[in-house]
C-alpha cells in the first residue's frame, strides 16, 4: 500500500470526477455531494464566520473545527487511513485543508497539523525564492 496523498478532482465545477479510489473531501458541487470533511472556511469572505480569510486563515479555521470535533477526527482516522483524498485545490504546492486532514489522519493534532502544513509551505516558498 502506498501512502495517502492529496489528489485533485478532475474536470470542471460542473463535471467534476473524483479519481478512482479517492475519497472526496470538498464542498457540494454539481454531481458531487458535500463531504463531511469539507472546509467550511473559504478564502475571501467566509460564509462560516465573519472573517475575510487568506489561505492561512482558512486552514486554521478548518483545524479549529476539527479540534472541536473529536468524533470527526476519529471518523477520519478510521475511514481515510491510507486513502487518497480529493479536493478542487491545485496541486501547485499551495497548502490545502486536505493536507491538514491527511496529517490528522496520520496522528497529528489538528492545530499542530495546520501550523506544520503552513510552515512547510512557507519553507518551500523560501527555497524556491533562492533558486
Amino acid at each position: 500500500m502506498t501512502g495517502a496523498r492529496r489528489v485533485k478532482v478532475l474536470g470542471d465545477l460542473y463535471h467534476g470526477q473524483v479519481p478512482a479510489g479517492a475519497v472526496y473531501a470538498g464542498r457540494a458541487a454539481p454531481g458531487l455531494p458535500a463531504s463531511r470533511y469539507a472546509n467550511r472556511h473559504r478564502i475571501g469572505q467566509c460564509r462560516a464566520c465573519p472573517a475575510v480569510h487568506g489561505r492561512s486563515g482558512a486552514l486554521l479555521g478548518y483545524a479549529r473545527d476539527l479540534a472541536d470535533r473529536p468524533d470527526l477526527v476519529a471518523a477520519a482516522r478510521a475511514e481515510l487511513a491510507g486513502a487518497d483524498v480529493a479536493c478542487w485545490c491545485s496541486l501547485d504546492g499551495e497548502p490545502c485543508h486536505v493536507d491538514v486532514l491527511l496529517a490528522v489522519v496520520a496522528g497529528a493534532e489538528p492545530l499542530g497539523a495546520a501550523v506544520d502544513v503552513l510552515a512547510a509551505a512557507e519553507a518551500h516558498e523560501a527555497v524556491d525564492r533562492l533558486f
